[in-house]
């Protein structure tokens, strides 16, 4: 019984040095696995298990930063395409939408780099679209290069998508006069080749399958993250930051009326605020 005794503690003995040094392991292993996934694997905020779930949504989140960085870079004034497209022509010798006025000029008051777009459809809301053009933009170069009496700096550039029977146009203009603020306008226009109308953004969510409430989330967010950044800022500087009135009708996704889709499927969402005011300001919201 003496010698069954000892050859079971011995046994059991080393059964508690396997177990505590398996113990061990593991213990190190997952310290190691939990500093890998914090600090070296670049999808830990979506898929922190490792499990190869939220790989998709930190990729497009990836996608999407780009694509705000290089907003400022699409305006090439020319066309993209995505598929076969009709739509009745004016001028069969131009495309679908074409730069109907170009000037780059400079004198002692003015210097202007000037691209206005014009939507080559016959119908009226293609006419109508075309005149708010020239009302918005071209009105007031001739209004600078006639009647500037400081110095002005004047752009005006775009771009346009086409997404099988929607056509998208978005034009940005810079504009210093003298002393004051730089200002940044940034005019839509989403154009329904199918019936010749204006394509509403509930229309484009409803045709891409997003849900609108989704789509207020996201906005709301983006928005509260970025008027605290702002809000940071201002009090770190003492710069005069303008910051954003979030209980503005304006963020209502039912409102919102200043969007593109691009050839690559992604919705821009642009809160242009010098549309309204003085400032360069601008927010843009992307979805996939």
């Amino acid at each position: 019984m003496e010698k069954d005794t000892k050859d079971n503690n011995k046994i059991l003995g080393m059964n508690r040095v396997l177990f505590l040094s398996i113990v061990i392991l593991l213990c190190v292993l997952s310290i190691c696995f939990g500093i890998y996934a914090q600090f070296f694997y670049k999808y830990s905020k979506t898929d922190p298990f490792l499990f190869g779930l939220g790989r998709r949504q930190a990729q497009n989140d990836e996608e999407i930063k780009r694509l705000k960085n290089e907003f400022n870079s699409i305006f090439t004034n020319d066309v993209e395409c995505n598929g076969e497209y009709t739509y009745n022509c004016i001028d069969e010798n131009k495309d679908i939408v074409y730069t109907s006025k170009q000037t780059t000029d400079e004198k002692e008051n003015y210097s202007v780099d000037i691209n206005i777009p014009k939507i080559n459809i016959n119908s009226d809301t293609a006419k109508k679209i075309n005149e708010e053009i020239n009302s918005v933009f071209k009105e007031k170069l001739d209004n600078v290069i006639k009647n500037g009496s400081q110095k002005t700096i004047y752009n005006i550039n775009y771009k346009a998508y086409v997404n099988g029977d929607l056509l998208s146009l978005i034009i940005k203009s810079t504009l210093k006069e003298g002393n004051n603020n730089q200002t940044v306008i940034i005019k839509t226009y989403n154009y329904n080749l199918a019936n010749n109308e204006i394509a509403s953004f509930k229309e484009v969510l409803d045709a891409k399958g997003i849900d609108r409430g989704e789509v207020q989330a996201d906005i709301d967010d983006e928005l509260k993250s970025l008027n605290k950044s702002d809000e940071e800022l201002k009090a770190q500087t003492n710069y005069d930051i303008k910051l954003r009135d979030l209980d503005s009708d304006m963020y209502d996704v039912d409102n919102v009326d200043n969007f593109i889709v691009s050839t690559n499927g992604y919705l821009y969402v642009i809160f242009a605020y010098g549309n309204q005011e003085l400032t360069s300001k601008h927010d843009i919201i992307i979805f996939k």
